[in-house]
């Protein structure tokens, strides 16, 4: 009797380890190959396993699907939780969408500060929507004092990343002056780059501009797009 108690107990310990272990076992390329097969149910459970092994990577996809409802439903104050968990280990990304949640008041209490405190976490690691969103703070003057300055300086960081918005919101900053000088050549040369990439209202700007400015004054812009194009080793779109 003893003996099977014994037995029966070892035989669940078994169980449970081998089932630990199936389940740290979990790998983010076997989570990456279910998204590929829009098997969402499964990454989802696998993200879940890594992102409570404090995966950070995995921790930002959870909140992601939280926060668009794949694989579960929506729930924004669970994604604000995931994010935040993520963006306090260094995610930019993470500081990034976490920051949209504070801005947009979505699963947490609106508060600007908050937002701009992450925005800058992730500005300053190089994150080049975090660079636009954070400028768009400083331009209206939202969370943070208003400085059109500081804003021109993030649309130009975010813009020399190919960012379309960066790209758009410089090109307007160089065509009316706000925080930096005018200049009509650089203000087509950022909306020649942001339309390239479908932009509807960059599009629309390219064709306002250059109704308003000379042949060589264009010819110019083109230049310096396509010297920016060949730094960044990147082909017009």
């Amino acid at each position: 009797m003893v003996r099977r108690i014994f037995t029966l107990i070892t035989t669940a310990i078994a169980v449970v380890l081998l089932s630990t272990q199936a389940a740290f076992a979990v790998t983010m390329t076997e989570v990456a190959e279910a998204i590929k097969k829009n098997d969402m149910d499964k990454a989802f459970d696998g993200l879940q396993v890594l992102a409570n092994q404090k995966h950070p990577d995995a921790q930002f996809l959870l909140a992601m699907m939280y926060e668009k409802g794949r694989g579960t439903e929506v729930n924004q104050e669970k994604a604000a939780e995931w994010y935040k968990a993520a963006a306090e280990q260094g995610h930019p990304s993470a500081q990034n969408n976490l920051a949209q949640l504070y801005n947009q008041g979505r699963g947490v209490p609106q508060d600007y500060k908050e937002a701009v405190k992450w925005f800058s976490k992730a500005a300053d690691a190089g994150n080049a929507t975090a660079q636009y969103n954070l400028a768009l703070r400083y331009a209206k003057g939202e969370g943070v004092e208003k400085n059109l300055g500081k804003a021109f300086e993030l649309y130009r960081n975010s813009a020399e990343q190919n960012n379309v918005f960066g790209q758009f919101n410089l090109a307007y900053s160089y065509a009316t002056g706000e925080g930096t000088d005018k200049n009509m050549v650089e203000a087509l040369r950022w909306a020649m780059l942001s339309a390239e990439k479908k932009f509807p209202r960059a599009i629309q700007f390219v064709s306002f501009l250059g109704s308003k400015m000379s042949q060589e004054e264009i010819s110019k812009a083109e230049k310096l797009a396509n010297e920016w194009r060949k730094d960044k080793g990147i082909g017009a779109q």
